[in-house]
Order: structure tokens, then C-alpha cells, then sequence
């Protein structure tokens, strides 16, 4: 049995029902076990026997004893998966986005937009080209970076599922989740379980 802690707080952003819709989809999977907590602050005390941190918050700030706790936990060989919102926190601190892979530049309006798997596909391999309703963040990626699913924004290919390696350890993110009906939708449920799988292994 893998040990999850899923950190996912929020009654907007992310809304109560995403949450409780990610947490559904999460624990449905075989072999894990998912508990929860509001605040990455919880983490010095909650290290030992995890697999992997599930991060689905929007937060400002982060203590340097969390922040280094999580930089030692995913280098150290943990497994890291950020759900939409957790790439738009603690956004004055370099060393975060560099254990995401990615920095928060912005986003567009909630709007459908049409999600594409690339020739990469990684973990991902054999999932469909789909629509969601959502928030499309925008980010600048960290060197090594590998781009799984992408979509369009003013004629730029921008990317919306990515993973890498950080230290040891094993990071994947996904920018859907602004929405619960996203979170709901076949495919991102599938990413988000096979991103959680591929981080824990």
C-alpha cells in the first residue's frame, strides 16, 4: 500500500466540490491510500512512509521549514503531483516552481479549450485528444521538462501536462481543475490517476 497525503484546501479556489471530486478520483485507486491536510505547513510532521504529496491549493505563503521540507521530500526520491492551482501559490518563491517544473505567468478566462497528447505521451500513452471547460494557465518551464498534453493559446502551443525529475524524485502536473466538472471529465480523471501512479513508483 503507497501512503498519499493529498494538501488541498479552498472553498473558491479550488472550490469544496472540485476538491471533494479529486479526492474521489484519488482514492478509487488501487493500491493507495490518501489522507488529507489543509496546509503544505503540516509536512515536517507527516514525511515518514509517504510515497507521494498531492499539492490542489492556492496558498501565498510558504514557510522556509516547509518549503525546505518539501524540496528534501520529492528530492529525496517522494513523489509530487500538482493539481491546477498549485503552480498559481507561493508565487515569490523560485525554489517552488523549480520543484514543479513550471512557473505561473498567468491565465486566460474560464472557456472550453481543446486539450492534445504529444508524440511524448510518457505515462500518458494511448489517452485521446479532449475538450474541457476550464481555466488555461500559462507557465515557464524549467529546463528538462517533459510536455505530455498541450493546447492553443493566441496561435502558441502552451503546455498543460508535463512531469520531470527533481533531485531522486518524481513530479508530474496538470493544469485542469479550475472546474469540478473538468475534474470529473473521463480522461483527466485517467491523467490524474497515471500522474499519481507514475509519481509513486
Amino acid at each position: 500500500m503507497k501512503n498519499v497525503l493529498l494538501v488541498s484546501d479552498g472553498l473558491v479556489h479550488p472550490t469544496l466540490s472540485a476538491r471533494r471530486a479529486l479526492y474521489r478520483t484519488l482514492s478509487g485507486l488501487d493500491g493507495f491510500s490518501i489522507q488529507r491536510t489543509t496546509s503544505l505547513e503540516a509536512l515536517p510532521n507527516h514525511l515518514d512512509g509517504l510515497s507521494a504529496l498531492v499539492i490542489y491549493i492556492h496558498h501565498k505563503r510558504i514557510s522556509d521549514r516547509a518549503l525546505t521540507a518539501l524540496a528534501a521530500f520529492v528530492s529525496g526520491g517522494g513523489g509530487l503531483l500538482g493539481v491546477h492551482s498549485a503552480t498559481a501559490s507561493f508565487k515569490d518563491q523560485a525554489r517552488y516552481a523549480e520543484i514543479l517544473g513550471g512557473r505561473f505567468t498567468g491565465h486566460d478566462r474560464v472557456q472550453r479549450f481543446e486539450i492534445t497528447p504529444q508524440p511524448d505521451a510518457g505515462p500518458f500513452t494511448g489517452l485521446p485528444a479532449f475538450t474541457i471547460r476550464d481555466e488555461l494557465y500559462l507557465h515557464e518551464l524549467q529546463p528538462g521538462v517533459n510536455v505530455h498534453f498541450t493546447s492553443t493559446y493566441q496561435s502558441q502551443n502552451v503546455p498543460v501536462v508535463w512531469t520531470h525529475r527533481y533531485g531522486q524524485g518524481r513530479v508530474c502536473y496538470a493544469v485542469p481543475g479550475h472546474t469540478t466538472t473538468s475534474l470529473r471529465h473521463p480522461t483527466v480523471r485517467e491523467i490524474l490517476t497515471r500522474g499519481l501512479t507514475w509519481v509513486a513508483s
